[in-house]
């Protein structure tokens, strides 16, 4: 059998589906013996730094070059890594196709049916197309039995032809040494005595501006709390806030970060506050948990699922007072972080690269006629 995986331009895709993609096309092989399994996606798959491609240069390999290679392509699967990318469908050759869905949130939100922003004409069409191309594969991966449940209800894609596999957490996030974790609090967070953080975009669903809330009502009672959110600078609503927040001087934007660093960033908090309003899966509070920082979440979207009780969660992500008070607990009871701790370390195990590989394998086998 020979099967091919489709990612996304390396200079163009989002950091979760570009790791997704890389993760399968460097293990699966190994873990499907017998098959052939290869990857390809728009541009150079070696390709990390957008710093001398122009826009120009990438709309070319992607929408262009790319469409021509895609018609070369001859296997007995071809895997799609990402709902994004199901307009690569028109431009294959028939074949068995498998189709990762994340999260339905594009389409949610262009029904009306999730409230973050106006989806553009454009959009609206690629959304469009890539849902229509989503409904006719052969099978479906779903990221979470939350989004499963979307693609029946919202898409009538029956049950039979979906097989949930959680996204892996690789082996580089672990909890730091002693030691370490001393070097990495100073250099992330200076002498601050409690240490809040948030991992995330300032995308309407993540919530920063219910996280930048939570913690201004954290403070009120625990004023040598700090505050550290890593993915750049505050958004026109943050700013507002900020200007009229009293302790602003307390609250840091830090850019993106690598990932060895973002191991010393969750290593080295007391807490990740992550008050999503939906997700699809939920990266930061499973990446805290793997490096031994108790996490405050809501149970939006797949985020329970995810967590399960290894966080301390909240039901309404807008209850910014319950949520000061899950952090003020973790900060201020040295057992129920602990307690935290150990769940997290426990829950991540599930998630082990060598797990998901195995059925994710399963799922081929059975995609392409075999047993599972």
């Amino acid at each position: 059998m020979r099967a091919v995986i489709l990612g996304p331009h390396p200079l163009n895709g989002t950091i979760s589906t570009t790791n997704y993609f890389n993760f399968y096309a460097s293990r699966l092989p190994a873990s499907l013996p017998g098959w052939q399994v290869e990857a390809g996606c728009p541009g150079n798959m070696e390709r990390k730094d957008s710093g001398n491609v122009g826009r120009a240069i990438i709309r070319y390999e992607n929408f262009i070059s790319w469409p021509i290679r895609l018609r070369g392509i001859r296997a007995d699967l071809v895997h799609i890594s990402d709902q994004g990318l199901a307009w690569y469908v028109p431009f294959l050759k028939r074949t068995r196709r498998l189709t990762t869905v994340h999260d339905l949130i594009a389409y949610m939100t262009m029904k009306g049916l999730l409230q973050f922003g106006e989806s553009t004409a454009r959009r609206r069409m690629l959304v469009s197309e890539c849902v229509r191309h989503i409904k006719t594969s052969d099978h479906i991966v779903s990221s979470s039995e939350c989004t499963a449940g979307h693609l029946v209800s919202l898409l009538d894609i029956p049950a039979s032809r979906i097989t949930v596999v959680p996204c892996m957490l690789e082996s580089d996030l672990s909890p730091l040494s002693p030691e370490e974790r001393r070097s990495a609090r100073t250099r992330w967070f200076g002498n601050a005595e409690y240490v809040v953080i948030h991992v995330g975009k300032a995308t309407s669903y993540k919530n920063r501006i219910g996280a930048l809330r939570a913690f201004d009502q954290l403070q009120r009672g625990l004023p040598t709390a700090q505050m550290f959110l890593v993915h750049g600078s505050p958004n026109q609503e943050e700013a507002a806030f900020l200007r009229a927040c009293e302790k602003r001087d307390s609250i840091h934007f830090l850019p993106p970060i690598t990932r060895s660093e973002l191991r010393q960033f969750y290593g080295a908090a007391d807490v990740l506050i992550f008050p999503s309003l939906y997700e699809g899966f939920g990266w930061p509070p499973l990446e805290a948990m793997a490096c031994g920082c108790p996490v405050v979440c809501t149970t939006r979207g797949s985020l329970k699922e995810v967590v399960a009780d290894c966080a301390f969660t909240v039901e309404d992500p807008h209850d910014h007072s319950s949520l000061a008070n899950a952090m003020r607990i973790i900060l201020l009871e040295a057992a129920s972080a602990r307690d935290f701790q150990t769940r997290g370390l426990k829950r991540v195990k599930l998630f082990a690269p060598d797990e998901i590989l195995g059925q994710m394998a399963q799922v081929y086998r059975s995609t392409c006629g075999g047993t599972p």
